[in-house]
């Protein structure tokens, strides 16, 4: 079966946003095993099963949804950096549901620190912003989890709410859709 999935390509000044390739999953499980990487997630590193689900969700988003998760390279070494993207968990949050364009993003602790998250995640908003137009954008985020607060910040992702998830509170951050072009 082919499902045809049209993946964009997007580029800003230091990075590629760009489709999941087979050859990326040694650096996304070294990511995912990364207790620097998890400790606000759920404080768990990941086995390399959860890692090729994880992967492979990446693309299923795009196939029925038309919108996902991007591998994020480096553009100068080729090195991949992390992913970021839009997904719908279904999450059953008490008391908030749904949040069908819900953003996340998870670097290597390598990147850490060095304002790629944010223009990583400033990068796809702005494809969404012209994809997804009229979308409320949404991400949940550990309470303690500072410099991914930050990150959202700086894209426009404002506290709206707490919430439980998983026994613990989570922050829920919203951003209204700017209207694309």
């Amino acid at each position: 079966m082919n499902l045809n999935i049209e993946i964009p390509v997007l580029d800003s000044e230091r990075l590629i946003l760009r489709e999941h390739r087979y050859a990326d999953f040694p650096a996304m499980c070294e990511m995912w095993a990364d207790p620097e990487v998890t400790k606000y997630i759920d404080g768990k590193p990941r086995p390399v099963e959860d890692c090729w689900l994880k992967f492979l969700r990446a693309t299923g988003f795009w196939a029925h949804l038309g919108y996902g998760y991007w591998i994020v390279e480096n553009k100068e070494t080729g090195e991949v950096a992390g992913e970021v993207g839009i997904g719908d968990f279904k999450r059953m949050l008490d008391p908030i549901t749904p949040m069908p364009h819900e953003f996340g993003w998870a670097f290597r602790s390598s990147f850490h620190g060095q304002g790629v998250a944010t223009e990583a995640v400033k990068t796809a908003m702005n494809w969404a912003d012209k994809s997804l137009e009229g979308a409320e954008l949404t991400c949940i985020i550990d309470p303690a989890n500072a410099p991914s607060i930050r990150v959202a910040e700086k894209c426009g992702l404002r506290e709206a709410a707490r919430a439980k998830y998983h026994g613990g509170e989570v922050m829920v951050c919203r951003r209204e859709q700017k209207r694309g072009d």
